[in-house]
């Protein structure tokens, strides 16, 4: 597992930078569009902040949460951010219109607790997009039952009252070393 504290410097040169992050911010704000009256959307695991300021820049009120200090420091020159851990997020019950976790559950063991998490932080009518099938984005390899498989994630949202509500996908710029840029996809569920 990468230390991103010591990662968070380089760490948007070697992931793609600008142009992934607007790909990933454009594809999010399809899926939450305009937040009700000025709500916030909660970016967890936000590193260093470079999707959050994209969609800052699409108009979104963006409050990142990160556990990395590291990440959250070069965030912090973007957008809010706090520390937090995404398994007990420093929010309270229904707080946001919108919650979002790209990038996260894949390296996870067990992406249940920060689905809970999610779908309690979320206000009734609001929206939790997370990336899932990373590993399918970039091939084979990786863990043999990723945390962020598409079913297990629909099944775990569903469990916390969000129903699935849309898809996207975005390509990962520069993410893709000698090989094709990969492509991701984003899941999109509403809290009734």
């Amino acid at each position: 597992m990468l230390d991103y504290d010591l990662e968070a410097a380089h760490y948007d040169e070697t992931r793609g930078g600008l142009p992934r992050a607007s790909a990933a911010a454009e594809a999010v704000h399809g899926l939450v569009g305009g937040l009700a009256d000025g709500g916030t959307l909660l970016d967890v695991a936000c590193g260093t902040g470079l999707v959050s300021a994209q969609l800052a820049a699409r108009g979104l009120r963006v409050l990142g949460v990160d556990a990395s200090a590291g990440m959250a420091r070069v965030a912090a020159g973007r957008v809010g951010v706090v520390l937090g851990d995404a398994r007990r997020l420093p929010v309270r019950d229904g707080a946001v219109e919108a919650v979002t976790t790209i990038w996260l559950l894949h390296l996870l063991d067990d992406a249940r607790p920060v689905i809970a998490e999610a779908a309690r932080v979320l206000r009734r009518g609001g929206v939790f997009v997370t990336t899932v099938d990373k590993r399918a984005a970039h091939g084979p390899g990786g863990r043999p039952d990723p945390a962020d498989r598409a079913e297990a994630v629909v099944a775990e949202a569903a469990r916390h009252g969000l129903r699935e509500s849309g898809e996207a996908t975005f390509t990962g710029h520069g993410q893709g070393g000698a090989g094709p840029d990969p492509v991701f996809r984003l899941l999109a569920f509403h809290r009734a």
